[in-house]
């Protein structure tokens, strides 16, 4: 039955993150989570707190303002106090001069006691990174940043 409840606020989640809407998924992450984004891009990182976590978020939905992120495959292993989800996930967007961006990727979740303590995902970079550079081309700067930082 947990299994069933996992799945759902996985796809739950992922409906929330592609209308912006981060609120609801980061209640449920621990104040100390650890979230990974894998590469070395705008939107690389490994951080250890629900704020970074936040602006991170943020600056997905400004890069990619109609981002559709869908849960294709999840599996849930362990016990409700020590949980860890995996999914397979697809995310798209149409730019602003029509280029259309798909891209697959794959989450690690691991949640003790109703609480994610960590998030770690993995998506295709090459095909990202080309992306961003096209952003960059199109005038978006940000997309051509440095990976967000934790304040000290």
């Amino acid at each position: 039955m947990y299994q069933l409840i996992a799945k759902q606020k996985i796809r739950r989640g992922f409906k929330e993150i592609s209308s912006g809407n981060f609120e609801p998924l980061l209640s449920q992450f621990a104040p100390d989570i650890h979230f990974t984004f894998a590469g070395n891009h705008a939107l690389a990182g490994d951080f250890h707190s629900r704020d970074v976590v936040h602006q991170w978020f943020q600056r997905v939905h400004r890069l990619f303002p109609h981002l559709q992120i869908v849960a294709n495959r999840i599996f849930v292993s362990g016990p409700p106090w020590d949980m860890v989800v995996t999914t397979q996930w697809t995310v798209s967007d149409t730019l602003s001069d029509g280029h259309r961006y798909q891209n697959h990727g794959v989450q690690i979740v691991r949640i003790r006691f109703g609480k994610v303590i960590e998030d770690h995902l993995i998506e295709d970079n090459q095909v990202l990174l080309a992306t961003l550079d096209h952003l960059v081309r199109l005038g978006v700067s940000e997309a051509a940043q440095s990976p967000l930082v934790a304040a000290a």
